[in-house]
């Protein structure tokens, strides 16, 4: 029984987690970024529920013909004399044309937003993608020179040993290098984990039953589409357009409400006893007549009262709107500004940073090896020269995602 429930719970186990193993995910297929797009903009579960907003929009835009339910209404009783009768009455209630165009006006640009919606839902998952891509790129960076470090340090914790067997060195060396190993073994496995979670987050867009990875390219050639006359993201402006659309024809919408309605209708009754004609009628013979009234919206208050309140939507639609192009102004300045700044720290490392740390670890590697440097000195030269390097990478990660947030703004 013990060994069959450690069974059970192991296929358990499988069938939750069966896209994760040890070490990270199973097999993964590489995939370019504008494949990873266009499988998430056909898989992605947000992007379906925005084409179901769609549809659902789609099929109730024929609402606005929504007529008042026919009435139907009998009696029975001394309606004309001591003597019984029935009746029946039909009754219906219709507005004018004018109110069912402006109920009509309101379900269309409703339609329409749904739509606008959608396009946003896919910007800003293609924004979300090319985020999650670029850490994707930037660990595998780092990941090459944690293992440039442990590189180092494994062969440095080699000689280390040797020349503590041989009476040349002390243990603390020994331990320092050993140490620099652990410690570069360590951020090694942390790093893993940091993309395995980022490789999660990326299929979790891309939804295709699949695991796809990234293929480990474009880290260091990313292209920025600069707008000098940037107006602001048209996606996004064209949506809150359409939200002031749809403010103004509500206000129309309650304004029609006003609007007299109109009541047509037929009854159909018998008679009994002696007529106007004066002739007698048994109750098998029956008499028709038709109606017709106007409801006129005296007590009107209320009504107004709506009118005036959706005044002020009209209002705030027009002010999210004006906010809107400011604040997008305002960020792709802002971003831009900050692109600039590390593309001139990038500059620096390509001219002389990433030349100056091979000089430093070059140097370093041959002066310790004709023994001019301690080990205290040797380290503190290879860990100036990982840093910058590291710094390197670090600053294209952060270069990458200004490029990423101004061409997502740029983006229509």
């Amino acid at each position: 029984m013990k060994l069959l429930k450690n069974i059970i719970l192991a296929i358990s186990i499988f069938h939750i987690f069966p896209l994760w193993g040890t070490g990270g995910f199973f097999a993964q297929t590489p995939i370019s970024l504008e494949t990873a797009y266009e499988k998430a903009l056909n898989n992605n579960l947000n992007v379906k529920s925005g084409q179901l907003r769609i549809d659902y929009q789609d099929k109730i835009k024929n609402s606005y013909a929504v007529i008042d339910p026919l009435n139907i209404s009998g009696e029975i009783g001394q309606m004309n004399s001591a003597y019984v009768d029935n009746g029946i009455s039909l009754n219906q209630t219709l507005r004018l044309p004018a109110f069912y165009k402006s109920q009509k006006q309101v379900l269309l640009e409703e339609w329409k937003n749904a739509a606008l919606t959608l396009d946003v839902q896919k910007w800003q998952l293609k924004r979300e993608i090319a985020l999650i891509y670029n850490n994707l790129n930037y660990f595998d960076e780092k990941q090459k020179l944690l293992k440039k470090a442990q590189d180092i340090y494994s062969e440095y914790y080699k000689k280390s040993e040797l020349r503590l067997k041989a009476g040349e060195s002390n243990i603390l060396e020994k331990t320092t290098a050993e140490n620099y190993r652990s410690q570069a073994e360590i951020q090694t496995q942390s790093l893993l984990k940091d993309r395995d979670v980022a490789l999660y987050q990326f299929n979790y867009l891309i939804n295709d039953g699949e695991i796809y990875t990234n293929q480990k390219e474009d880290f260091y050639n990313m292209n920025l589409i600069f707008d000098e006359n940037y107006a602001g993201n048209s996606l996004v402006l064209k949506q809150l357009e359409q939200q002031k659309n749809i403010e103004n024809a509500k206000l129309e919408a309650e304004k029609k409400k006003l609007l007299p309605s109109f009541n047509v209708g037929i009854k159909s009754m018998t008679m009994r006893g002696n007529g106007a004609d004066d002739k007698n009628y048994d109750g098998m013979h029956r008499f028709q007549s038709g109606v017709i009234g106007v409801g006129l919206p005296i007590f009107n208050t209320a009504q107004k009262s709506l009118i005036e309140g959706q005044k002020i939507n009209q209002q705030i639609a027009e002010n999210n709107y004006q906010l809107a192009v400011r604040n997008l102004k305002n960020q792709y300045a802002k971003t831009y500004g900050e692109y600039q700044k590390l593309k001139s720290e990038i500059e620096y490392y390509q001219t002389k940073g990433l030349k100056n740390a091979e000089t430093i670890m070059f140097t370093a590697n041959l002066l310790q090896k004709e023994g001019e440097i301690n080990y205290l000195e040797y380290t503190m030269l290879l860990n100036q020269s990982l840093d910058i390097q590291n710094k390197y990478i670090d600053a294209h990660k952060l270069l990458n995602e200004k490029i990423i947030e101004l061409n997502s703004l740029k983006s229509e």
